[in-house]
């Protein structure tokens, strides 16, 4: 029997209405199994777009992250630059002073009337040299002072100059992180677990999620400041420079501590005799004690950097300053500066190496700009950068390895 047209129709509506229900019985199910795929093609198009933006992210942190090392290193070189300065004009002054005192006991000047009536050392100079009572001794002690000073005043420009530059960037940093974070928290677990999977075999990934991690240690809001005094009232400075915090006379075993906090170092102070740190890698030649200068170092894991910083009092540590702070622990009052730290370790170091390969456990390893603890595995541990805290990073992060050893 023929149908006509519109029965046809309604003939292949129904069996196709029966055949769905047909294979609804059996178990199959046509229509809803493209439900899945769409949600995984919704999925896997989040993952691609999150892997991309953290990727960019992770990008421009490995810049900054390079950045700031190096502004670091320009903290620590004007810094030493400063201290040397404070060292030369402290002598020069103890000079000058000397031979005003000798000329006045000797009675070759008549000096009472300048002396008294100088409200600081500066004016003291302008007024010995003006009144002409000078000889050459004084003359020459004089024009140093005055040299050494105007020295030191560009220094201490040009250190805050490198502090406001490095605050930009630890700015930029921080506002790095916040993105970083917010993506991070955006995406469900199963999103953030596949993405660390990936970070294996992707740099610029590893380093967004390294980024979004950052955020949480607070270390990009402490400010980035020296806490050298830019005072040249009678011709000292007091603190020492961007790393120097204290005296730059490193004789005394009094603690520089400096006073107030910049934030971020509500960690409390290590006991006296802290716990030993946990047993170092097998291939790194030896192990710590309570009364080693590492142990005292790895007790501040978590701190900020900050520029200056050699005690909790401060906030947190620069990597010299950490270095500075450890051995002080144990009586031994070090340089200030990286710079004239590594001098002092080539020139008094029990043993001192050039070679990665002979380092010791606790050896305090030497960097341009940079120094550190050697805790094996080819890692260290120390104050790495601005907008970091105190923590382990690869030995070949922070440039030419210049040496290491323990006194």
């Amino acid at each position: 029997m023929r149908l006509l047209p519109r029965y046809r129709r309604a003939a292949r509506a129904l069996t196709a209405v029966t055949l769905a229900g047909v294979l609804g019985a059996s178990g199959a199910a046509p229509y809803i199994s493209t439900l899945p795929i769409a949600a995984y093609a919704d999925t896997q198009s989040e993952l691609d777009a999150a892997r991309a933006q953290l990727s960019e992210i992770g990008a421009e942190y490995q810049a900054l992250q390079e950045k700031l090392q190096q502004a670091g290193a320009e903290l620590e070189e004007t810094a030493s630059q400063i201290e040397s300065t404070q060292q030369e004009l402290d002598q020069a002054q103890k000079l000058l002073s000397q031979n005003v005192s000798d000329d006045y006991k000797q009675g070759n000047v008549s000096l009472i009337d300048i002396l008294l009536s100088s409200t600081d050392f500066t004016d003291l100079i302008s007024r010995v040299f003006y009144a002409g009572k000078v000889n050459d001794a004084q003359t020459e002690a004089i024009d140093q002072v005055k040299e050494l000073q105007t020295q030191l005043e560009e220094q201490q420009a040009q250190q805050q100059a490198n502090l406001e530059a490095t605050q930009a960037q630890v700015d930029e940093q921080a506002a790095n992180q916040a993105r970083a974070s917010a993506l991070v928290a955006s995406l469900s677990a199963e999103l953030q677990a596949e993405l660390e999977a990936e970070a294996a075999q992707n740099e610029n990934l590893a380093s967004g999620i390294q980024s979004a991690e950052d955020a949480s240690n607070g270390a990009s809001n402490v400010p980035v400041a020296g806490n050298g005094s830019t005072d040249n009232a009678g011709g000292t400075v007091s603190g020492g420079g961007s790393t120097g915090g204290g005296s730059s006379n490193n004789s005394n075993n009094t603690n520089n501590s400096g006073g107030g906090t910049q934030g971020g170092g509500s960690t409390p102070a290590p006991s006296p005799t802290p716990e030993p740190d946990p047993a170092p890698p097998t291939n790194s030649g030896g192990s710590a004690t309570v009364s080693s200068p590492i142990s005292y170092a790895l007790a501040m894991a978590g701190q900020p950097y900050v520029s200056s910083g050699e005690s909790l009092a401060e906030g947190g540590f620069d990597c010299s300053g950490l270095v500075y702070y450890a051995y002080r622990q144990i009586g031994i009052t070090l340089p200030r500066s990286s710079g004239s730290q590594y001098t002092y370790f080539k020139n008094n170091a029990g043993r001192f190496t050039t070679n990665k390969n002979e380092l010791q456990y606790g050896d305090v390893v030497f960097f341009p700009g940079h120094v550190a603890f050697y805790v094996g595995n080819g890692q260290v541990f120390g104050a790495t950068r601005p907008g970091q805290v105190a923590g382990y990073g690869n030995i070949n992060w922070y440039g030419t390895f210049l040496g290491g050893g323990q006194l």
